[in-house]
């Protein structure tokens, strides 16, 4: 069956959602962790490492994707760069990683990239695509011999994601889905790979012009596009990704206190529940919590589905506290990592 790979942003919601994740999802799952730019190269993988190290699986391999920093700009104190700085600083509190690399990446960084993999044992994960366009099978062509000559890394030591971005629309999906038919002809004829994995994103970057009250359904297009692809009866099954219950783009700073809302993974929909103020402070979530324990989206194992499910479960009895945005991000990514692994192991969908 399909394994689970989520892109995730790094936000202390995702941490805890993974962290608290069942050993079903972990053993069914491959997370890839960005680097968001803020404060420069070192802060934020400083704050990256002391944010995912905690608590983390100890059976799971971390993939590191830190290309939206300055790769090429040394970290104060060391002669490494940001991936084989990263690789050193997981490897000595004990958390196995690989890195991630690009066809288009500089020399200094897949050199960096061959290094860690040396370091940790764990190869590599090649990122084919970008916000801006989608992955091109005459590149990988053209330029796939170099980064094995620079690395040194075969494909069976390297995780091949098949990225794009958003798929927010059937036409989305069918224009998606004929380039991903090539590239896995092409991952066919170049590998075997140790993993490939075809990931697309169609979660809205707001929620903010849904119903304020009420229940919205959001089409799981990247589920479609999933199934798609398979239907066509590829030479290589790949694996799912997603970004889970956001945006694939950099995230914007969280609206200043927003109305009780979550979002809900059911089947090929996402529910997103949201309510009005009308109880003082965020006590509108417990109503909000109640709605969803009510509803057909409950699973019937209840709150014994994630650790998501137990907090959404809890909050519908109205014992304290009902959260912020935060919690009810990590609440509702909890609930969609336990969703997701469920279907593809019993189901072999998304």
């Amino acid at each position: 069956m399909p394994q689970y790979v989520p892109i995730l942003k790094s936000k202390a919601g995702e941490y805890w959602a993974w962290k608290q994740a069942s050993q079903a999802v972990v053993s069914g799952s491959r997370p890839i962790f960005e680097v968001i730019p803020k404060n420069g190269p070192g802060q934020d993988l400083n704050m990256f490492v002391n944010g995912v190290v905690p608590g983390w699986p100890q059976v799971a391999v971390l993939t590191v994707d830190s290309g939206y920093l300055d790769q090429t700009q040394a970290i104060a104190g060391t002669s490494d760069h940001a991936v084989l700085w990263t690789a050193r600083a997981l490897i000595g509190r004990g958390v196995a990683a690989k890195p991630v690399m690009r066809l288009t990446d500089d020399p200094l960084v897949l050199a960096e990239v061959a290094a860690a993999s040396a370091l940790h044992g764990q190869g590599a994960c090649l990122r084919l695509g970008s916000p801006d366009s989608d992955p091109d099978v005459d590149e990988a062509a053209s330029l796939w011999p170099e980064i094995f000559q620079v690395t040194n890394l075969p494909p069976a030591e390297v995780d091949l994601l098949i990225d794009f971005w958003v798929v927010q629309s059937q036409r989305d999906v069918s224009r998606a889905a004929t380039v991903a038919s090539q590239i896995l002809q092409w991952a066919y004829q170049n590998g075997p790979w140790r993993s490939v994995t075809v990931a697309s994103g169609a979660f809205p970057e707001s929620i903010s012009s849904l119903q304020p009250s009420g229940t919205t359904p959001v089409h799981r297009y990247d589920a479609d596009f999933f199934d798609s692809v398979v239907a066509d009866c590829p030479p290589v099954i790949p694996d799912f990704g997603d970004y889970g219950i956001w945006h694939p783009g950099i995230p914007a700073d969280l609206p200043y206190r927003p109305l009780p809302n979550l979002r809900y993974t059911y089947e090929r929909e996402w529910q997103v529940y949201r309510e009005r103020r009308l109880l003082p402070g965020n006590e509108s979530f417990y109503t909000l919590c109640g709605r969803v324990v009510s509803s057909g989206h409950w699973p019937s194992t209840g709150a014994n589905y994630s650790a998501g499910d137990a907090e959404i479960h809890r909050c519908s009895q109205r014992i304290p506290g009902p959260g912020a945005a935060t919690q009810w991000l990590r609440w509702g990514a909890s609930h969609h990592f336990a969703h997701i692994v469920e279907r593809l192991t019993t189901l072999g969908v998304p």
